[in-house]
């Protein structure tokens, strides 16, 4: 069925430029929220955000959300009202294709429950991709079907479901409560951490035998987790993660996955009732078949030095969606939260230059270091090499503090000093008020 997506807010904008971003993401919005500003009395250009979801969440603490210890009713951002706010229209659904002899994209809503899919197309004159990055499941079998995922809010929250529902289960009948993560990564070895900090709340409101009976197993491919730290906070992590009863399994070639466990390379199996995928990263871009944009092999559009397609000009990609490779050097960026900020910082200030008709340098990043917290239980990270100064390590009270920093300016960028300051208090204070999971 064609429809007409939010018909009379793209009739309202029908002079200046039309800057249309899909994806509400880390970057996604912040770019949106900048644009909006920019452009908000100034008709030269109007700033259009498409997005499936109607909340924003900062991806980072999604793991937060999947095992209780955060609330996305309170953390996430409503995209709706984030577009009054700043300037720009919030466009509900989700890129279908891109015509690029048109400039148009197809926006597709297919998730109304009963009804008929809705679709309809939307002219840009720039289009900007951020739609970001899910798990890689390397094509192993059974990950689909048996895994829970913590890349969106929907299967975080899908995963928090399942989590507590296997823990009254275990109560009630007794057992022990196994739960497998692979992926030895940030989000993996951060949501085990959370676990365990559920395990011991739960304790403290009165079930005293849950820690002996819960069982996590962190299962990674390398011969280390967090391999993209240097050694020595790999070594510290683990240390701590075994301290608070998770199991850490190196080198674990996993083939298949069934409603039990994971099946290894070598015949042997790690079973478990929960079973959670957080390992490899692949680009979200199955929408850009038949566009002709050039893509690497994990599916990322490959982009220039002002972050725009090698194909088509008129089409930007950032984040985690994207490959940019910085002159002088063999690999392109990680996809990280930080590569997108950095990135979003710079189309806010560039596009507008685009616009006017006028030439922008070239994207420059900045590597700020790098961070991982376990819950209450402590933080480790470096931080960049900067000018003449050398990388600095972190842990402990100073680690988790910048850790929680680039949350806050995250929120700062949206919301604005004030706010954010009120969302502090409100944060503090639920902090003296209510349990650090939830129990609903």
């Amino acid at each position: 069925m064609n429809g007409h997506l939010n018909d009379i807010a793209l009739r309202s904008h029908s002079v200046g430029k039309r800057i249309l971003i899909v994806g509400g993401g880390l970057g996604g919005l912040m770019l949106a929220t900048r644009l909006g500003h920019t452009f908000k009395n100034n008709n030269s250009a109007h700033v259009f955000l498409v997005d499936r979801a109607p909340v924003h969440v900062w991806k980072p603490i999604l793991h937060t959300f999947a095992a209780g210890s955060a609330n996305a009713h309170e953390d996430g951002v409503p995209f709706v009202a984030q577009a009054k706010q700043s300037g720009f229209t919030y466009l509900p659904g989700a890129l279908d294709s891109i015509n690029r002899d048109k400039k148009t994209v197809t926006i597709k809503i297919d998730d109304l429950d009963d009804k008929s899919p809705i679709q309809t197309d939307v002219e840009y004159d720039v289009l900007v991709i951020a739609t970001g990055s899910s798990a890689n499941d390397f094509g192993v079998a059974g990950v689909q079907e048996h895994c829970y995922f913590i890349d969106n809010l929907w299967r975080a929250e899908q995963l928090n479901k399942a989590l507590r529902t296997e823990i009254i289960f275990r109560s009630v009948s007794g057992g022990d409560i196994r739960i497998a993560i692979v992926g030895g990564g940030a989000t993996g070895v951060e949501f085990a951490a959370e676990v365990a900090r559920l395990i011991d709340v739960g304790a403290a409101y009165g079930a005293v035998d849950l820690p002996k009976r819960l069982k996590v197993m962190l299962l990674d491919a390398g011969k280390r987790i967090l391999s993209a730290f240097p050694e020595e906070i790999s070594n510290n992590v683990s240390d701590d993660l075994k301290e608070l009863g998770v199991e850490i399994i190196n080198q674990a070639r996993i083939t298949g996955v069934d409603t039990s466990g994971f099946l290894f390379e070598d015949g042997e199996r790690c079973d478990a009732g929960i079973k959670v995928w957080a390992a490899g990263v692949k680009a979200v871009t199955g929408f850009t078949a038949g566009a002709g944009l050039e893509q690497n092999r994990a599916g990322q559009l490959v982009v220039n030095e002002r972050l725009q397609t090698t194909k088509d000009g008129s089409i930007f990609a950032f984040g985690d969606c994207a490959s940019f490779t910085p002159s002088g050097s063999e690999k392109s960026l990680p996809p990280t939260g930080q590569v997108a900020r950095q990135q979003a910082d710079y189309l806010a200030r560039a596009l507008p230059r685009i616009i006017n008709g006028s030439a922008p340098k070239s994207f420059l990043y900045k590597e700020m270091g790098t961070l991982v917290s376990l819950s209450q239980y402590g933080a480790y990270g470096t931080l960049g090499q900067q000018g003449v100064l050398p990388s600095i390590s972190l842990k402990g009270w100073t680690a988790k503090r910048a850790h929680d920093a680039f949350y806050r300016l995250h929120q700062l960028g949206l919301f604005g000093l004030w706010r954010t300051g009120v969302l502090l208090l409100r944060d503090g204070l639920n902090g003296f008020v209510k349990p650090p999971v939830r129990f609903d």
